[in-house]
């Protein structure tokens, strides 16, 4: 849906399409939240071209897609919140029943829920992992002890996208990552998340290189024509 609603803005507002967030969230960037039920809210901000945008036409059609997902797949699975247009930046607030109703509204792979049932719906968990304390990396991690713990929750999205969950971070993928919070991470291509020993100690360092801010600055500014923020990798966030 994301990136068929972006094609048609694309043509008619040459913007990408707008996805939002819930009425606890707010940001003034790309970003999803995912709650303690699997509930989803996003927000995305977008800069229109204002010779071409028009706030009415706007509105009418993220409202008339959302009213489609709904009949199609019961009231209240995809809720506009806010849609505003000011200065040439638009920001549409939206909130979503479950990850699956995200993944199928917007075409961006999203999943939520615990690590065993992750499992059991195909997610092989084949990455690097490093461990996090209060918002920090603390070191590598292995598969086996995210295993290890049947209470760790797991979001995994495929998407460059800032992420924040409902709960402490344990454990994350390292590859396009940046920490931000106990809670939060941003994916960004270009982002890693590294550990290094030297003399025998075991000493982590998070990477954000200038090229890594210059590949963000790019990413924002730079979407591909259909509007999607998919990749070719699984972020992996494991929380508790």
């Amino acid at each position: 849906m994301k990136k068929r609603i972006c094609a048609i803005l694309c043509a008619a507002l040459c913007a990408g399409v707008l996805a939002g967030c819930g009425s606890t969230v707010d940001a003034d960037t790309d970003m999803v939240f995912v709650d303690k039920k699997g509930g989803v809210t996003s927000v995305d901000v977008e800069t229109l071209d204002k010779e071409y945008y028009d706030e009415e036409e706007l509105k009418s059609y993220v409202d008339d897609a959302v009213a489609e997902y709904n009949d199609q797949n019961g009231r209240n699975s995809v809720k506009v919140l806010d849609l505003s247009v000011e200065d040439g930046t638009a920001k549409l607030k939206m909130e979503y029943k479950t990850a699956e109703d995200y993944s199928s509204f917007n075409g961006i792979e999203l999943y939520q829920g615990k690590v065993v049932s992750a499992l059991a719906a195909g997610y092989d968990f084949a990455v690097d992992f490093v461990s996090v304390e209060d918002g920090a990396v603390s070191g590598t991690a292995s598969r086996e002890e995210i295993y290890a713990d049947d209470d760790l929750q797991a979001v995994i999205i495929r998407a460059n996208t800032d992420v924040t969950v409902d709960g402490d971070i344990c454990f994350v993928s390292s590859e396009n990552v940046r920490l931000t919070g106990t809670d939060s991470v941003s994916i960004r291509e270009g982002y890693s998340l590294g550990a290094e020993t030297a003399g025998g100690n075991e000493s982590v360092t998070e990477t954000a290189t200038e090229e890594a801010a210059v590949s963000e600055a790019a990413e924002v500014q730079d979407v591909s024509d259909d509007g999607s923020f998919e990749t070719d990798v699984y972020t992996y966030i494991i929380y508790k």
